[in-house]
């Protein structure tokens, strides 16, 4: 099985976080590279040279300011590596407010640290153990699926609050509310927007009830 690469410069900062939890990340050292100290510093200088095989890793995770003032290049040398070869990259950092989910070309997370280093990394751990890694648990937890649904009908209801048109900008309603989410849930939708790139006021409310009824019967049978 090949290993999950971690990248964290400030050991220190991790150790905090693992002392709060009470998370032993040495205990998964058969499926985790946990890259601090020394092969921080051998990886972080393959990294700047071009010289990195990611091979035999399957998934890259990394403090999204790991690499001082190479920090752009680096982060833009992951992602093109990521993109190109189809692996899930992982960005987290204290400065990350709300979670960011995309696999419009790779699967890419962006997620704050404190949420990172939670219970959520163990969960997410174990569950790469038997094969049924997924890394929307790393933001979203074990209950994955209901607590998206539960966001997304949270961006709904702000959104409805916040505009009172019956014609809406689709890509104004994309852009506040993560609806693409719900296509990585067993939720069945569809919004679609008429020649004018617009949608309806109606089918928001119809998608935020179908929506609701979805969370109520998930919540019973969780």
């Amino acid at each position: 099985m090949k290993k999950i690469l971690l990248i964290e410069d400030r050991k220190e900062r991790q150790q905090l976080f693992m002392n709060a939890t009470n998370i032993d990340l040495g205990r998964y050292d058969d499926i985790l590279e946990n890259a601090v100290d020394k092969k921080y510093d051998e990886i972080f200088d393959k990294l700047k040279n071009d010289s990195f095989d990611f091979e035999n890793y399957s998934i890259i995770i990394s403090h999204k300011s790991a690499f001082d003032k190479d920090n752009s290049v680096i982060i833009e040398k992951l992602k093109s590596y990521c993109n190109t070869h189809k692996k899930p990259l992982v960005f987290f950092s204290g400065g990350i407010d709300e979670n960011y989910y995309n696999k419009s070309e790779y699967e890419f997370v962006l997620i704050n640290s404190k949420t990172f280093y939670s219970q959520n990394i163990t969960l997410f751990l174990e569950a790469y153990k038997d094969e049924n890694e997924n890394i929307l648990i790393l933001p979203y937890g074990k209950k994955w699926k209901l607590n998206i649904a539960l966001n997304v009908l949270e961006e709904l209801n702000k959104f409805l609050q916040e505009n009172s048109e019956d014609d809406i900008d689709y890509d104004d309603f994309t852009q506040a509310v993560d609806i693409h989410l719900l296509g990585e849930i067993d939720f069945e939708y569809k919004v679609a927007k008429n020649e004018y790139e617009e949608i309806s006021k109606s089918q928001i409310e119809e998608l935020k009830t179908k929506l609701y009824h979805y969370i109520k019967m998930s919540a019973i049978y969780e």
